[in-house]
């Protein structure tokens, strides 16, 4: 689970004195330990959900007009964040998938849950069904 991984990178940032990494680390770990203890079975999809509601929220403050120290800061704590999510997949990738789906002759109904089922985390919705329109058209 990634708690463990954040738990310890939390703790070895601390001890390297990496203030901006450690104060991260240890919000993120507490949302996510808070969210365990509410009675319902954790999975890495809800961890990851956390924390890809971390980096929106950074991208949404990034939208500010913010000072460049901040918007440093800011763009720092993302690519931390962005360190614990699973590799996505690249537009090839997914475009790849998609051709070969439509030439079985699959719809958008039956691809999108194979994209939730199979590559959970690892895509864009928007960016499939941007694929599969252009390849329909």
């Amino acid at each position: 689970m990634l708690i463990e991984t954040i738990r310890k990178d939390m703790q070895n940032a601390k001890r390297a004195k990496e203030t901006l990494k450690a104060n991260l680390l240890s919000t993120l770990y507490a949302e996510i330990f808070t969210l365990s203890k509410s009675g319902k079975e954790l999975t890495e999809e809800d961890e990851i959900r956390i924390i890809r509601k971390f980096i929106k929220n950074s991208d949404e403050t990034l939208a500010f007009d913010i000072t460049a120290e901040a918007k440093e800061k800011l763009l720092e704590e993302k690519k931390i964040l962005e360190s614990y999510l699973p590799s996505q997949l690249s537009m090839d990738e997914i475009e790849k998938i998609v051709a070969e789906m439509i030439s079985e002759g699959k719809t958008i109904k039956e691809i999108m849950p194979f994209f939730k089922e199979n590559y959970s985390g690892r895509y864009d919705g928007r960016t499939v069904s941007e694929a599969i329109k252009a390849k329909n058209t």
